[in-house]
């Protein structure tokens, strides 16, 4: 059995990585590597084809190169859009299906990756964390990749023909410092904009270049006839190390992991050419090499079905790896089978590579712009009514509240549930907001702490405050304490949390801190147990604790509001309800172990408060219901809309008054 059979298995390992992350299997955690597997093969696979063109004719055949390249690709992931967004419009409402059209067009367009790179600056891990076309992020880089690597390498071959004998050293030489650049790059980016290092096309490079290095340097695979007695071993260990590396027993940021599955991958790759192992048996088996050969079909349809099971059943996390790779590898065989043959195998078609380029191009342009919107749109399933916590029906005698006949669920949708400040948390420009005459407020905190920033604004105006901001999306306001949620935040959480607690505190020495945080996803009512993230959050509160009291400043701590659910939120249940007390939810009335904490450091220290506004947005609490006085409350399970944020500007002012903070 050829050596592609056994890359063929390593897909398969490849993409099943990926399903049981995305399905949330938190013994595969790191998962996403499955990707990074990919962009190495591809690299060296697309290389291979350019190589023997290079070495037939002198010069790479743009015009059979791209149109293969787009049979290949194009009919499956058309079939696959347009599919996902028929079967998403059936499970969604009109806001959230309007909020991803774009995000389908980005996806036709194959630039999903970059438009996913800037709806995160409005939300960390938030919003395209939904999308049903999420995954596409990566099919954007390899498209992107395909269209330019040929370029690059046939420009660079010209221009390196006048040195004959070594054109191939100094090509390879050249490819292995962008590469080297690229990673550096990665490298830096994830301190700074975790998004933008592990979505950007640039900082994905270094992959792609170290599978197109092994197909450069054909001598790397000769040189292992001295050592072939540890191709196998070093193989099989790359394998095993793959799958090691997708566990949490493997620590690091995912750039780290990225380059740790790439040496693997290039490892593999070598020693399957020396020897078609390692594993001949595994990889080399039938089973393994046909989900292989459709692993795009299985990767393009595996997200999609994953979300829309999130949307229709409570599924554990076992459960849904285990129904999306099979729904997902059976419509992966079908689109195989009914599409992507018969745009693959038709010689005729190699007549005509021009005509099948620019056709290629012309349906995605003409699906992504003109078609995906009134195909959604007109496909959505009938009206359903879904129930988060009915508060009681009409023949129980309960009057049950009519949804006002001007909500727009999906302007509420657009307005988000903050403005942008302009405040840089890692740098601090731009977050002194307001210059009062009272007393100096700092705000630290998460997404919680953005969501009330015009609330704040207004409470500082009107009692003539100065206000500074240092809060971030995603990153908690206890030094040392980082949400599992978004590992990729870190780095740039401990640069803010690093920079507020030396020198903000020491140098703009306020007068308050308050400081607002998140109910963390997950969270479960009852007493701290003391494993995991508990016993890291109350070390880190007390430590944060102490050393704000120290500095000098008066600690005021908004405790975490209570939380809805997110499938669906109140604000998806309403745009299939009839009534507002369909998507009413249920908070616990007694504390979560969180607020205790808080409550018991309030009691140890005069200079700290502990502040509960459960009652300002959940008045009838244990019941939350979507409105309050005619204003919607919630823009997702854990942060309020827009207007409704501003409306608690009087109850913030209130508490700095009521505690006499408002003086400097």
């Amino acid at each position: 059995m050829g050596y592609r059979a056994h890359l063929d298995g390593v897909r398969t390992v490849a993409v099943y990585l990926v399903v049981l992350f995305h399905a949330d299997v938190q013994r595969f955690s790191g998962g996403f590597i499955g990707v990074d597997v990919f962009f190495v093969l591809s690299g060296y696979l697309v290389t291979q084809v350019l190589m023997r063109d290079l070495g037939s004719g002198g010069r790479v055949r743009f015009g059979r190169f791209y149109a293969r390249r787009f049979r290949r690709l194009l009919p499956a992931s058309a079939l696959a859009l347009l599919g996902t967004a028929v079967a998403y419009s059936w499970v969604v409402g009109p806001a959230e299906l309007s909020e991803s059209i774009e995000d389908f067009q980005a996806a036709f367009l194959y630039v999903a990756n970059w438009f996913f790179i800037r709806e995160s600056s409005d939300y960390f891990a938030s919003g395209e964390a939904v999308s049903p076309v999420l995954h596409f992020w990566s099919l954007a880089v390899e498209e992107q990749f395909y269209l330019v690597w040929p370029l690059l390498l046939g420009g660079l071959v010209s221009l390196l023909t006048r040195f004959a004998d070594r054109m191939w050293a100094i090509a390879t030489a050249v490819v292995v410092v962008a590469a080297a650049a690229s990673f550096g790059w990665a490298w830096h980016l994830s301190t700074v904009a975790p998004d933008r290092a592990y979505y950007g096309t640039d900082t994905r490079a270094y992959q792609l270049l170290a599978g197109a290095l092994v197909a450069m340097t054909p001598s790397l695979v000769n040189r292992w006839r001295r050592l072939d007695s540890l191709a196998v071993p070093v193989g099989l260990m790359a394998l095993v190390g793959l799958v090691v590396a997708s566990t949490p027993s493997v620590p690091g940021r995912p750039v780290l992991r990225g380059m740790v599955a790439t040496v693997f991958t290039v490892a593999l790759i070598v020693s399957i050419e020396r020897r078609r192992g390692p594993g001949g048996r595994f990889l080399g088996w039938k089973p393994m090499v046909e989900l292989g050969r459709i692993s795009y079909g299985t990767y393009l349809w595996h997200w999609p079905v994953i979300v829309i099971l999130g949307r229709i059943g409570d599924f554990s996390p076992w459960r849904t790896a285990l129904l999306a790779i099979a729904v997902s590898t059976g419509l992966a065989a079908i689109s195989a089978v009914l599409v992507e043959m018969p745009f693959r195998n038709p010689s005729r078609l190699d007549q005509v590579p021009r005509l099948v380029v620019v056709g290629g191009l012309s349906t995605s342009l003409l699906l992504g712009l003109m078609v995906v919107r009134p195909l959604a749109e007109s496909s959505g399933g009938p009206s359903r009514q879904r129930t988060i916590t009915a508060a009681g029906s009409a023949s129980d005698g309960v009057v049950l509240t009519p949804i006002p006949d001007d909500f727009d669920a999906v302007a509420v949708k657009e307005a988000g549930y903050s403005v942008q400040s302009g405040c840089d948390a890692v740098t601090g420009e731009g977050c002194a907001v307001v210059d009062g005459e009272g007393a100096h407020v700092l705000v630290i905190g998460d997404s919680n702490a953005i969501m009330l920033t015009e609330a704040l604004i207004s409470m500082a105006e009107s009692e003539d405050l100065t206000l500074t901001l240092a809060s971030n999306n995603g990153c908690a306001w206890q030094r040392g304490f980082f949400y599992e949620s978004n590992p990729d935040a870190r780095p740039m959480c401990e640069k803010i949390q690093e920079r507020v607690y030396g020198e903000v505190l020491a140098d703009a020495n306020p007068d308050v801190v308050l400081a607002i945080g998140v109910l963390p996803a997950g969270t479960r009512p009852g007493p701290y147990s003391g494993k995991g993230w508990e016993q890291e959050n109350r070390s880190a509160t007390r430590d944060s604790v102490a050393r704000i009291i120290e500095s000098g400043a008066r600690l005021v701590v908004i405790e975490p509001l209570p939380r809805a659910g997110n499938d669906p939120t109140p604000l998806g249940c309403l745009e299939t309800a009839s009534y507002q007390e369909q998507c009413s939810f249920t908070t616990p009335t007694d504390p979560y172990w969180i607020e205790d904490d808080l409550r018991a450091l309030d009691a140890a220290n005069d200079a700290m408060w502990s502040i509960d506004l459960d009652l300002a947005v959940c008045p009838d609490k244990p019941v939350c219901r979507p409105f309050i006085d005619g204003t919607f409350v919630r823009w997702d399970g854990g942060h309020t809309t827009r207007e409704f944020g501003v409306t608690l500007a009087d109850d913030l002012a209130a508490v700095l008054r009521d505690l006499g903070l408002t003086d400097g």
